[in-house]
């Protein structure tokens, strides 16, 4: 395995384990282009859609924790709410189908279609 493969593996360990891809791939040592480009040319795309979904879980977590602090008294409710905001965010850019807004459209009023049906003949 080459050296960036295992870069590669190392940001995906870093961001599994609540890392931010940008402080991950610093950390390590490989800018971020590279990470993307080395992760499709290894086939790790699996392996990245499952850290973020542990980030995202991570973000839901913290924000978990956030409300006990604002419950205690160890941070203010003006805070908190800052704070949850940024977590929902981050929670639902990393795992949309679980954390984004759903958008539910509905339509009132009628429809109305002509349909015109003509006859072909041979000329």
């Amino acid at each position: 395995m080459t050296d960036r493969a295992e870069q590669v593996k190392a940001v995906l360990a870093l961001i599994e384990d609540g890392m931010s891809e940008r402080s991950a791939c610093a950390e390590v040592g490989i800018s971020r282009a590279t990470f993307r480009t080395t992760a499709l040319k290894t086939g790790a795309g699996d392996h990245y859609a499952r850290a973020l979904e542990a980030l995202a879980q991570d973000q839901v977590e913290k924000a978990e924790q956030v409300i006990e602090d604002m419950r205690n008294g160890v941070i203010d409710a003006a805070q908190a709410r800052v704070e949850l905001d940024a977590r929902k965010w981050f929670a639902s850019k990393f795992l949309p189908k679980r954390y984004g807004d759903k958008a539910e459209v509905e339509h009132s009023g009628a429809v109305g279609l002509t349909v015109t049906v003509k006859r072909l003949t041979d000329a």
